[in-house]
């Protein structure tokens, strides 16, 4: 793993000492299985028509002020014909990006980093002089997505890719940036495999580390860990499917982290709701930024902050919001900004297709909302 942090200087090395050296943990959370039960009705109904259909196998979990209704459908492993249960660890796929953009944000409350700071100080040899961290949270860089490159520079497709290799890769084979960066938003796996790079960088500590000692047990996210190139995918619990029993094998890109690796459960994602919603670990005022827009993302009525997908509806609501989906994998995590409110589903077959965001607020509210397109982007 990457050893070393990016800026050796004593204060640099004293306030990377003390982060470690306190572990503050998330208190004061409770929530009760009591939610309305015409609405968990109306879930329960919805969920079981689809798996009843063969479109959908997972969890769900929907939470309104304190009050939740949880539920699994389908199995875990489709040959075994394993149950699936609401406290199985699924692969979040992109979801990830909201941790590591968290994490991200938590080193630059701490001060050890700057949204401003240009990557080639951190990662050295990284040849795009030009891009900063910022480029990278809001997916603005030009940076062209790995998981196309690498099938053409990276040729041991018998062994895992790691964030490593991707870099090498960078810096050997210097791809070229699909547009100016700052200029225009497109979306790129690459931005967030070089964000788990600097957390390294920064402190010191593999990046599943970090956030295992960092993120996961303060917040009491017990049921969490990122997929390593030392695990294997076939020990997992819960197995992506292409159908009702056909598994995803082994798969080279499996082994990078921080766009997508992280593997959690329902309830520990609600931890990760409430987390922000306490302003744990980052403050309100660099939370605030980062669920702000700060690019369209076209053609659709998105923008995106720092780690975090934003939409507006006509209901009045802001939905603060990413969606996964990787081998099989499939993950909807849906927050209210100005109410206590989230959905989470997280499904293991690509059968289905997608479900739709309101489908889901209708779910919860009993009418679906229409998107408009609202606020304003840096």
């Amino acid at each position: 793993m990457l050893s070393g942090i990016y800026c050796s200087n004593t204060n640099q090395e004293k306030k990377v000492s003390e982060m470690h050296s306190k572990t503050t943990v998330l208190e004061g959370f409770e929530m009760d299985s009591t939610f309305n039960p015409e609405k968990a009705k109306a879930i329960d109904r919805y969920f079981s028509n689809r798996f009843a259909s063969n479109l959908f196998s997972g969890s769900v979990l929907f939470y309104d002020s304190g009050k939740y209704y949880s539920n699994s459908y389908g199995y875990a492993n489709g040959r075994l014909r394993t149950k699936l249960s609401p406290d199985m660890p699924f692969q979040i796929a992109s979801v990830s990006k909201t941790l590591t953009a968290y994490t991200i944000l938590s080193l630059i409350d701490k001060g050890l980093l700057k949204l401003s700071t240009p990557i080639n100080e951190i990662l050295l040899g990284f040849p795009y002089t030009q891009l900063n961290v910022e480029h990278l949270l809001t997916h603005k860089s030009g940076l062209p997505n790995y998981m196309h490159f690498a099938e053409t520079f990276y040729k041991t497709k018998y062994a895992s890719l790691t964030n490593n290799e991707v870099l090498s890769i960078l810096k050997r084979y210097k791809p070229a940036l699909e547009f100016r960066p700052n200029s225009r938003y497109k979306y790129s796996n690459t931005n967030y495999v070089l964000l788990a790079l600097i957390v390294e960088r920064v402190s010191n500590i593999p990046f599943e580390t970090y956030l295992k000692d960092s993120v996961f047990i303060p917040m009491g996210m017990m049921s969490s860990f990122i997929f390593t190139p030392a695990m294997s995918l076939k020990n997992q619990v819960v197995q992506g499917h292409s159908d009702n029993r056909t598994i995803f094998p082994e798969f080279y890109q499996n082994g990078t982290m921080g766009d997508k690796g992280v593997y959690t459960n329902v309830f520990d994602l609600l931890k990760f709701d409430q987390a922000i919603r306490k302003n744990f670990l980052v403050t309100a005022g660099t939370l605030d930024d980062a669920c702000t827009p700060h690019t369209p993302c076209r053609p659709t009525l998105d923008y995106y902050g720092y780690g975090w997908r934003i939409r507006y509806y006509n209901t009045g609501d802001t939905i603060i919001y990413h969606n996964g989906w990787w081998q099989g994998y499939k993950a909807y995590f849906v927050r209210w900004k100005n109410k206590d409110r989230c959905v989470i589903v997280l499904a293991n077959t690509v059968k289905g297709g997608f479900i739709k965001q309101t489908d889901l607020m209708s779910l919860m509210d009993g009418n679906k909302p229409k998107a408009t397109a609202g606020g304003e982007a840096d």
